[in-house]
């Protein structure tokens, strides 16, 4: 066969050198005469080696003009992945000083980009005006990217301007939102006037392009950035390319390395490398099918931050049920009655861990000491074949069949914090937490060399996510401490680890400064904190300590859990600054936030306080047992998370206080965070040592308490502090407002507990 394929290229070729000359012509003449085609081609070509393209929406694309595209921008490559979806010839517009860029001038001229100038020479403007509605006139595909530049992190950015400006008066002109989504990573990108070079996580990358119906060409710049976001959060709600299960994510990462190591145990200082892992995964699978014949689906977890539990959190999943994490924290009786809610009818635990707890076992308890000797030499040395011999594919099928593909399929029963009232089970899906985990790597800026602290509780969202999902699907190594308050374990795992993200609540990372030296947190790039409000005394410790700024979040339980980072604009200074102090940042890539008012939810425009609203594929399933409570806080795909805040122009959010942290006085609603801030601020506090609630009042209807554990306190100089700091009279308490207490009252993730501040007020 190969002879003859010779025979005939030696039969052919002297043909084709006659005409090399003519068809090299052609393909010049191609090249100068029609960008259009190279384009096309250029992106068909770019498709195809090196991105996997997912187009959402292009029904929505009118088939003639004049069309004006507004769009994100997340990359060099986005004209090319834009007219690879779109029939016509786009004509794109791009600010001078990017044109002129040294390394892509010649490229932007071939195309024939439309040069931007500056809005400080309005003549420019006017001219250039003047010129986009001309080409809308002729019937053109026009291409605008509002935010001005090239995002630094995959974030949407400030939108500059509207497109009331570009449209002709006197023609109807289609305007199309467009979209763009870049996951696991970028190639390059422009940062101080320089192309820089960046290492992809995967290959190919992938790319979505959603494009959604045509909107009102009156809307604001803001108004136009909300619906981009929202159009981002549609595109990612359902799965993704080749995504997976965590269960079967993590064999496939295993079987691909298979003496590599994920999982680490700071406290005992030990590895347990993905083989071992895997064995166990494989084993505790069958015997959990066999002991758990509970009809409900769920297989109670009752485990400390270990290898083994993660272990534990796998062959749940991969016996096809779904784990329900208790929350020991809570106490054994609010923990046990959490999940017989739920029709557990067996908890895998340990007999070491309940004498920590000192709880007495339950008649659904099984302790895995009783379990490791019941499992044969025979059954250990099959799992070692199915580890080692059984390809990929099989192996999941065989140990998972009814889950090891199904994104929707519940990923954990995790319950509330009960911060406000009695915990509620929360259903996340596979989908919830691999959107929520895809949004984060893309932010961070997630590499290979990154490694995670295991210190965050399972049982708690954040710790589900970051601390198990996220090294489990994407093989980063993760340090695990039992006892998240043991800040001498979790320092040293951070300095011998070489831990680059750290996730604590203040309260959790106070008590580790307390502890460290500033060569301990050397490795660490990114130390992010949520759950309770970031006091400014810790914020300038950690500044002074390592030279970087903490990053304040935000997320909830039914969120899977992160919402916002407040990260600054570049991946580059990632970690170092927060561009908004006292922000939570923007939504991740891939989810939406809006603010609503109370009375109305109408949407409310940059700069005034309502509720709190998210939309993203990280929404929860529902509250198990509880449809109506479901249907409350989740309407027409919104959440809503409870909190009151507002959103600046540039997407940031800041929160006042959650909807039940409001003292209404006088008519007038008093957010009891912003009370303790200040107070806070009056203290140079770094520690938690006042928490405000509400009482009722005969003349006002409600009036301030501040409950305190601080000796000897100086109530005169707070108040006059509040006075000078310019706070309205009725966010002031009176002298006889504030109480001593022995302790405030705190949940095990380090949150105030609401519910027990308010009977103390009620007491009063």
């Amino acid at each position: 066969m190969c002879g003859k394929s010779c025979e005939l290229w030696n039969s052919i070729s002297p043909y084709l050198a006659a005409y090399y000359p003519v068809i090299i012509g052609i393909v010049v003449f191609l090249i100068l005469c029609s960008p259009r085609l190279t384009l096309k081609i250029a992106a068909w070509v770019t498709r195809l080696v090196m991105f996997r393209l997912r187009v959402i929406g292009k029904e929505n694309m009118p088939y003639s003009g004049p069309i004006l595209l507004v769009s994100n921008h997340v990359s060099l490559v986005d004209m090319l992945m834009i007219q690879a979806v779109v029939r016509q010839r786009v004509r794109f517009m791009v600010r001078t000083e990017i044109i002129n860029f040294l390394p892509t001038r010649f490229i932007f001229w071939y195309l024939g980009v439309l040069s931007v100038p500056s809005a400080r020479h309005p003549k420019a403007m006017k001219k250039f005006f003047g010129e986009i509605q001309h080409r809308l006139r002729k019937g053109e595909t026009i291409c605008f990217f509002p935010e001005g530049a090239i995002s630094g992190s995959g974030n949407l950015m400030r939108f500059r301007s509207g497109v009331q400006a570009l449209i002709p008066p006197d023609i109807q002109v289609t305007v199309m939102p467009v979209r763009l989504g870049m996951i696991h990573g970028r190639l390059t990108g422009i940062y101080k006037n320089r192309l820089r070079f960046h290492k992809l996580t995967r290959w190919p990358v992938d790319f979505s392009v959603a494009i959604g119906k045509p909107v009102d060409p009156n809307l604001s710049a803001f108004q136009l950035r909300q619906k981009i976001s929202e159009l981002g959060a549609i595109a990612e709600t359902s799965p993704q390319p080749g995504e997976r299960p965590i269960h079967t994510a993590f064999i496939y990462y295993a079987k691909r390395h298979l003496f590599g190591k994920i999982f680490y145990d700071a406290t005992t200082e030990t590895w347990f490398s993905n083989f071992k892992m895997l064995l166990l995964t494989i084993m505790l699978s069958k015997i959990i099918r066999k002991i758990d014949k509970g009809t409900s689906g769920y297989t109670g977890v009752l485990l400390p931050n270990t290898p083994i539990a993660a272990g534990v959190l796998l062959s749940v999943q991969c016996a096809d049920r779904t784990p329900a994490i208790m929350n020991f924290s809570a106490g054994r009786q609010v923990a046990l009655d959490s999940v017989r809610r739920a029709g557990v009818k067996t908890i895998l635990t340990s007999r070491k861990f309940l004498d920590k707890l000192k709880w007495e076992p339950s008649e659904e308890m099984v302790l895995l000491e009783d379990i490791v000797p019941t499992i044969s030499k025979g059954k250990k040395i099959l799992a070692m074949l199915m580890a080692i011999f059984l390809p990929t594919r099989t192996l999941v099928r065989n140990i998972a069949p009814l889950s090891c593909y199904n994104m929707f399929q519940q990923a954990a029963l995790l319950f509330s914090s009960g911060s406000t009232g009695t915990p509620k089970a929360v259903m996340l899906t596979q989908r919830n937490i691999n959107c929520d985990i895809q949004s984060f790597i893309r932010v961070v800026d997630w590499s290979t060399n990154d490694r995670v602290a295991g210190n965050l509780p399972i049982f708690h969202s954040f710790g589900f996510t970051v601390c198990f999902a996220l090294p489990a699907t994407t093989g980063t190594p993760v340090a695990y401490v039992a006892n998240p308050l043991d800040s001498a374990v979790i320092v040293r795992s951070v300095r011998d680890f070489k831990i680059t993200i750290l996730c604590a609540t203040p309260t959790f990372l106070q008590k580790y400064l307390m502890k460290a030296k500033p060569e301990d947190f050397k490795t660490l790039r990114l130390c992010i904190t949520g759950a309770e409000k970031l006091r400014t005394e810790l914020a300038e410790r950690y500044r002074n300590m390592t030279g970087r700024d903490i990053v304040e979040g935000f997320g909830c339980t039914e969120l899977s859990p992160i919402v916002t980072i407040n990260l600054n604009n570049s991946i580059y200074t990632m970690g170092t600054k927060s561009d908004h102090p006292g922000s939570i940042g923007c939504p991740l890539p891939g989810i939406h936030a809006r603010i609503v008012d109370i009375n109305t939810g109408v949407e409310l425009p940059p700069g005034e306080d309502g509720r709190l609203q998210v939309r993203a594929g990280s929404v929860m399933k529902g509250y198990l047992g509880q449809p109506e409570l479901t249907e409350q806080v989740i309407q027409n795909n919104y959440y809503d998370t409870g909190d009151i805040g507002h959103m600046d122009e540039d997407g940031y959010i800041y929160i006042t206080g959650r909807a039940s942290r409001f003292s209404k006085i006088g008519g007038e609603m008093v957010p009891h965070e912003g009370v303790e801030e200040a107070i806070t601020q009056i203290l140079h506090s770094e520690n938690r040592e006042i928490a405000v609630a509400g009482r009722s009042d005969r003349l006002k209807g409600e009036r301030l308490v501040v409950f305190h554990i601080i000796e000897n306190i100086d109530t005169a100089a707070i108040i006059n502090g509040l006075r000078e700091a310019g706070l309205p009279n009725i966010w002031i308490p009176k002298a006889d407002d504030f109480i001593k207490v022995d302790h405030l009252p705190m949940l095990g993730s380090g949150k105030l507990d609401l519910s027990a501040l308010r009977k103390m007020a009620e007491k009063l």
